[in-house]
């Protein structure tokens, strides 16, 4: 059945009517979408710095102590090396003078040179060892002075000498005063022990004891000696070099100084 148009009006206006004003359906609202907390931000911790421990102050003297120590027991035990099977009282001594830079004497024959090692170092009864390496075209004396007095171009003093030259061995000990030799208590001596080649390097060993010389040469004994006057009982140590003509030269060195108790004390 077709329906009329004035009820369809009339199912409008019930309708109309029916509705409450302020009920109207709400459009419904999305919720906020939600938003992420920042994370709190770490404070970076100080950047931890090393403590630096205080320095120790160098002790000077301790080292140079410790030092001297270490050198007279390296001595020690290169006496025990040469003299351990003699009666040189090697052990009861002491070391008073070590060589830390090796002496050079250069010679322009004829010529002669006299050098002290130190002028606060004198001794009675001792070991005198030194190392020498000879260079010359000619005839060469190379060797030490000890028991000098404090003028060793003047003083009188004992030299022990050896020669450099072909097939002449050479040492003696002698005594000078007034720069001039005077006697030897040795005469001249001759020895296998010595290496004459140019620039060979040679190893002496003195002991001197009261009236008693003892010597070593590249560490073979030599023999006892003996000067029963007396000409000098103490003083000081030198080196010596003479060369009669042409070029030459004798560098000492590894050379060292240790006492021996006195016959006198």
């Amino acid at each position: 059945m077709k329906k009329s148009p004035y009820f369809v009006m009339l199912v409008a206006i019930l309708l109309s009517a029916c509705i409450v004003p302020g009920l109207a359906a709400a459009t419904p609202t999305s919720p906020p979408l939600p938003t992420k907390t920042p994370q709190p931000t770490s404070t970076p911790l100080p950047t931890r710095t090393a403590t630096l421990l205080p320095s120790a102050t160098p002790d000077v003297a301790a080292t140079e102590s410790a030092n001297a120590t270490q050198a007279a027991d390296d001595i020690l035990s290169e006496l025990d090396k040469t003299l351990g099977n003699t009666d040189i009282p090697y052990k009861e001594g002491q070391l008073v003078w070590e060589q830390t830079d090796p002496v050079t004497i250069e010679l322009m024959g004829p010529d002669r040179e006299l050098l002290g090692v130190d002028e606060d170092v004198t001794a009675t009864d001792f070991i005198f060892k030194f190392d020498v390496t000879w260079e010359a075209t000619g005839l060469l004396i190379c060797g030490t002075i000890f028991r000098s007095e404090p003028d060793l171009e003047e003083g009188k003093q004992y030299q022990f000498v050896f020669m450099r030259f072909s097939g002449l061995p050479a040492w003696e000990l002698e005594v000078h005063e007034f720069g001039q030799f005077r006697n030897t208590p040795t005469k001249t001596k001759f020895s296998d022990a010595l290496d004459l080649a140019n620039g060979a390097t040679n190893e002496f060993l003195l002991a001197a004891q009261g009236e008693q010389f003892t010597l070593y040469i590249n560490g073979k004994r030599q023999g006892a000696y003996y000067d029963w006057s007396k000409q000098r009982t103490e003083g000081t140590i030198g080196f010596v070099g003479f060369q009669q003509s042409g070029e030459g030269m004798c560098k000492f060195e590894n050379s060292w100084v240790w006492t021996l108790p006195s016959d006198a004390e």
